[in-house]
């Protein structure tokens, strides 16, 4: 029987390492992916960046579109499934005000299997723009404050995934990659772009949350863009190998429990209760994360883990 599923994605690596050294003399590793890159009018940008950039800068004296690309591998949704709603989810860079608007419309590339944008695939012959794009578009109009390094939504991009799956020749597992193009908005004194975190991110300590809390300098792949579809499909439940995925305590007895992933990606984490209501939420950064269960009544509970588009559920007893 068909029911709404979830299926979350993160920009994965895609080969390499760079090693930066940070203002206050901190040295970082990071993995890089050329599945998130940024074009500036008609040229590449970058292929690997710290933030993203989309949208319009306005200022007299320099007035660029700036073009966003991200591509998203795995996607293990069959063809032609009834998408529900969809979105791409980003870390703000920086703070921005409500007054800096960016006009955005998002498409995705009209392709069975998208390609990476690496030199082969993006460059000054074959930009992002170049690429062929869906009939269905999405205008994404950012006109919020923003606060450094916590989570916002795109517009629901259902239509433009819808699209893309409903292709003859889609296949589950395939990539899709989508494309957020700017509006020229005439100059402007404000900053109509909006910077998001990218894959090779950091959280800079030049860089002050609004409580004037530093950057810790080391990276944080929790803040890497990822993507969330919700379809009407079958739900594949992977239980994993007890090597690679552990909840514990197990009963519950002190309102804490530890889940430990062998693979440190990102992972959503969701405790449904009896009734099937979802009663906590949380989002894993690194292998080991401690789940605060304070206030949930004593009980069976089901813990559904979601990662790199695959799906785990455990059961647990809280004393």
């Amino acid at each position: 029987m068909a029911q709404q599923v979830t299926f979350e994605k993160f920009i994965q690596p895609t080969g390499g390492q760079l090693t930066d050294t940070l203002d206050n003399g901190t040295i970082v590793t990071l993995d890089l992916s050329s599945d998130d890159v940024e074009q500036e009018n008609d040229e590449v940008d970058s292929y690997y960046d710290d933030d993203l950039d989309a949208g319009w800068e306005g200022a007299p004296e320099d007035q660029n579109l700036l073009t966003l690309g991200l591509r998203f591998v795995d996607i293990t949704i069959p063809q032609g499934s009834e998408i529900d709603s969809a979105f791409v989810v980003f870390h703000a860079h920086e703070g921005k005000s409500a007054e800096d608007i960016a006009e955005l419309t998002i498409v995705g590339e009209a392709t069975d299997d998208a390609l990476t944008f690496d030199e082969e695939n993006f460059n000054e012959d074959y930009l992002l723009t170049d690429r062929p794009q869906t009939t269905a578009q999405v205008e994404w109009t950012v006109a919020e404050d923003w606060t450094i390094w916590q989570p916002y939504k795109t517009a629901d991009i259902s239509s433009v995934i819808q699209e893309i799956v409903d292709r003859p020749d889609w296949e589950s597992g395939n990539a899709l990659a989508l494309i957020f193009l700017p509006e020229d908005q005439g100059p402007s004194i404000v900053e109509n772009s909006r910077e998001f975190t990218g894959f090779e991110n950091i959280a800079d300590p030049d860089d002050v949350d609004p409580e004037g809390n530093p950057g810790d300098g080391t990276n944080h792949p929790e803040r890497r863009p990822f993507i969330q579809i919700y379809y009407q499909g079958t739900v594949s439940t992977v239980e994993l190998d007890s090597r690679l995925f552990s909840l514990y305590p197990n009963p519950v007895t002190d309102n804490e429990l530890t889940l430990q992933l062998e693979d440190a990606s990102p992972a959503l984490v969701e405790v449904v209760n009896i009734a099937g209501q979802t009663v906590r939420n949380f989002r894993t950064e690194g292998s080991k994360t401690e789940l605060d269960l304070v206030g949930l009544v004593e009980g069976v509970y089901l813990v559904h883990i979601l990662q790199n588009g695959q799906s785990a559920v455990k059961r647990i007893v809280i004393n």
